[in-house]
């Protein structure tokens, strides 16, 4: 070894070292390593058959690139026909996203897809086995098997491979589905109809092996999560995205709120027979969530009969349209007349029993009101009889005769029959199809209709009428009425409602009834007798709204307006009278007072008139008793006197005889004042003069005799001295 020179050496070791880059080279291109988490592909050259036109990829060893990839491990290649073209990651696909292949090769699609049908089904492992896929018939263009979430082998020149998310549906949504490949609709449906087993459009392939259609789906998603074949976007990132097989939209779940219904019309089903408005209900499509129940079953299009209570529903807006309403409520005092839209036709046999059944019990009624009214009437109409009136009030007017001959209660049916209800609805909350049924609130309480000048409900303006004598008169009347609770559905089906009744018949009827008998009497007449021609008015009213099956309670004048000319000449006249009343009671007051007086004073002079007559009879007992003793006294008077006067004259004669002998003796004078004093002594009489006056001629006898005189007789004239009082 030490003798061998480096000119020796080196020819081996360039030998070596080129023969170890050759090892290596040769070892690098035969064996071909594949990571753990990618794949390799290779591309045959120099010797092989030739692919055929079209076709990308290789599978029977043609030259080119080949259909046979390299999975993870140590593989030997035939270099140098063949060799690793390109090293690829796997294709990841996560929890929550979804594999759309598109295959570059393979055969061509059918006319009028879309979407390339697997027919190679499983053999191809999802797209792993790339040879597998193209012998067994693979279709080139956008596959409708996805791959679910893992790592997947995919071979890059064969399959164009693009992620897309899954579908979600929160809660509170409802997805529907929008096929966009598939067979036509059949025709006159608007949705797709049902398909078993796609596994809510997660199967494509089953959606479009067995006859799925293009277009909206009648099935939904309801919440959760899908991998459905949707749009998605490419795995480089480009903005090729790749269209899907469907198209999701998602809407809000139908929510009923407490004291709402959920009306549902079906946009798709079966043609609505034409004689029904509402098609008939049937047990199994779950409030309308299952749609492919509802078309398998023969649902008809159209308003339905069913109805949805409060809740949450997941319905295909595509399919069914649901419109909220209130729950109806029949409150106290009130009835519901309902008229069904729904249930078998009444026959002719049907309708004539029920008008003849109406018209049994309207002629009972109208013969009992009828009598009831005329024998008002004929105690306040003294120009016809009782049964004139009743005649008059069970014939009617023509109006009234034409309407009944319609028969409109022939359209009243028992339960179970199309038309309006003959049983009623009493109070309460009822969650009812109006599409189905309608109903008519009735109230059954007192009903009052005005005609006044007021502003209040149900008021007309008040009657202008005019009376016999010409003058118009303004009536204010008050009309109160009710409806009893079996007569409603009558009412209805003659008239059709409360209003209509107060605006179509009572005021019509009232005003012509007011206006007829108001021109039968005067104005004031009128006025006189409001009572009577109020209880007149209600007998004929009460007895024409029977036969709409309304019963009165009472009809009221309020007010009765006469005119301002008139009411002034009444009121005069009444003024007038009314000052002659004042008068007369006034007369008769005063007669009576004095009557009162006059009887007042003989009682306060009874117990006097009583005296007095007593006295009376004592008087004349007296009188009796008098005249006999005045007799006796006449008789001694007479016999004293006689007596008396002849001793009289004799003493006369005798003081003649005195007297003459003192005036022969004393004189005249002398004679007169022995005597003035003698009256003097035997009177007491003061002599002496308040007031001396003596005679012009100085006779002191005369002067004296005059005074004693003026003294004596002053007493008899009431003439007072000085200083006294003079003393009756």
């Amino acid at each position: 070894m030490e003798n061998l020179d480096l000119a020796t050496v080196l020819p081996i070791l360039i030998v070596a070292f080129v023969l170890l880059i050759f090892f290596l080279v040769i070892v690098r291109r035969i064996f071909v390593n594949v990571g753990a988490r990618e794949i390799a592909i290779k591309e045959r050259r120099y010797l092989g058959a030739k692919m055929p036109p079209g076709r990308v990829v290789a599978t029977e060893g043609e030259v080119g690139i080949q259909a046979d990839v390299l999975k993870p491990g140590l593989h030997l290649i035939k270099w140098p026909f063949e060799k690793v073209v390109h090293k690829v990651p796997l294709i990841e696909i996560g929890a929550d996203e979804m594999g759309i292949i598109e295959a570059v090769d393979g055969e061509p699609n059918p006319p009028g897809r879309i979407f390339a049908p697997d027919r190679a089904q499983n053999a191809h492992n999802n797209f792993q086995d790339p040879i597998a896929f193209i012998k067994r018939g693979g279709v080139k263009g956008i596959q409708l098997r996805t791959l679910p979430p893992g790592l997947w082998p995919i071979h890059p020149y064969l399959f164009r491979v693009s992620v897309a998310k899954a579908t979600l549906v929160p809660q509170g949504k409802v997805g529907v589905v929008i096929s966009a490949d598939g067979d036509p609709l059949d025709p006159g449906r608007l949705l797709g109809k049902a398909i078993t087993e796609h596994r809510n459009f997660q199967d494509a392939e089953q959606f479009i092996a067995c006859g799925g259609q293009k277009g909206p789906q009648v099935d939904i998603l309801t919440p959760g999560v899908y991998r459905i074949l949707t749009q998605s976007g490419p795995m480089d990132g480009t903005n090729d995205a790749k269209p899907g097989l469907f198209t999701i939209r998602l809407f809000d779940s139908t929510v009923i709120n407490e004291n709402q219904i959920g009306l549902v019309e079906a946009l798709d089903g079966a043609p609505l027979n034409p004689k029904d408005y509402v098609a008939e209900s049937f047990a199994g499509h779950d409030n309308f969530q299952d749609g492919h129940e509802f078309i398998g079953k023969g649902g008809q299009r159209g308003p339905q009969k069913d109805i949805l209570l409060p809740g949450t529903y997941y319905i295909n807006p595509f399919l069914f349209k649901v419109i909220l309403e209130s729950a109806k409520e029949v409150k106290p005092g009130e009835v519901a007349v309902v008229v069904s839209n729904v249930g078998k036709d009444p026959s002719d046999e049907v309708r004539r029993e029920m008008a003849a059944k109406v018209r049994q019990r309207m002629e009972r009624e109208e013969k009992e009101q009828a009598e009831q009214s005329a024998l008002l009437l004929d105690r306040i109409d003294d120009k016809h009889t009782a049964q004139e009136i009743a005649q008059e009030l069970m014939s009617g007017d023509p109006a009234d005769r034409r309407l009944d001959e319609g028969a409109h209660e022939a359209y009243v049916v028992p339960e179970g029959f199309r038309g309006i209800q003959e049983s009623v609805v009493g109070p309460g909350r009822y969650y009812v199809n109006t599409l189905a049924v309608s109903p008519i609130i009735i109230p059954t309480t007192n009903q009052t209709v005005e005609w006044t000048a007021g502003e209040i409900a149900n008021t007309f303006n008040p009657f202008e009428v005019i009376s016999k004598d010409g003058f118009t008169m303004q009536l204010e009347v008050r009309v109160v009425f009710r409806v009893k609770p079996e007569d409603a559905p009558f009412m209805v089906a003659k008239i059709g409602g409360i209003d209509r009744l107060i605006q179509n018949v009572m005021h019509p009827l009232i005003d012509s009834i007011f206006r007829n008998q108001a021109s039968e009497s005067s104005a004031m007449a009128y006025l006189q007798n409001r009572h009577e021609e109020q209880e007149r008015a209600e007998a004929r009213v009460r007895a024409h709204l029977l036969k709409y099956h309304v019963d009165v309670v009472n009809v009221l004048i309020c007010h009765i307006h006469l005119p301002e000319e008139l009411m002034k000449t009444q009121t005069e006249k009444i003024l007038a009278e009314q000052k002659q009343s004042m008068y007369n009671a006034q007369r008769e007051a005063e007669e009576k007072r004095i009557q009162l007086e006059k009887t007042k004073a003989h009682a306060d002079n009874q117990k006097d008139l009583m005296a007095a007559t007593v006295g009376v009879e004592i008087a004349g007992k007296r009188s009796e008793q008098r005249k006999a003793e005045a007799d006796g006294e006449a008789h001694y008077i007479l016999q004293t006197g006689r007596a008396e006067a002849e001793k009289v004259r004799l003493m006369g004669e005798a003081q003649g005889v005195a007297y003459h002998e003192q005036v022969n003796a004393l004189g005249a004078q002398g004679v007169a004042l022995v005597e003035t004093l003698k009256v003097i002594g035997e009177k007491g009489v003061r002599i002496t003069p308040d007031i001396m006056a003596s005679g012009g001629n100085g006779d002191a006898g005369g002067g004296i005799g005059t005074l004693l005189l003026l003294n004596l007789f002053r007493g008899n004239l009431n003439m007072p001295t000085n200083g006294e009082k003079v003393v009756k």
